[in-house]
């Protein structure tokens, strides 16, 4: 898919078949309803879900949902963090691991 320009981007939410807890992804999809996606919450997805709901989002979705990004996460706390390395759980860490 990263060759493949997305026609479209969606937010799913799903009843996962197992644990029958809900998942929220985001999705970039192509003409042919395939692409791939991002899980933000819930059970990891094990090919049992059922699809509850999709809502395509717009530019102005995607402009609102940037701003939102923008405040609680600036652009200059990114490139520190990008500076400094990948965060670790802080459990592990408290390990020793």
């Amino acid at each position: 898919m990263p060759d493949q320009k997305p026609t479209r981007l969606v937010m799913d939410v799903d009843r996962d078949g197992w644990t029958k807890g809900l998942q929220l992804n985001i999705a970039e999809l192509d003409e042919n309803n395939q692409g791939w996606g991002y899980r933000i919450a819930g059970p990891k997805y094990n090919g049992s879900s059922k699809n509850l709901l999709r809502v395509e989002l717009d530019e102005r979705d995607a402009a609102e949902i940037r701003t939102m990004l923008d405040k609680a996460f600036p652009l200059a706390a990114v490139e520190q963090i990008d500076q400094t390395g990948p965060l670790v759980d802080t459990e592990e860490a408290s390990d020793g691991r």
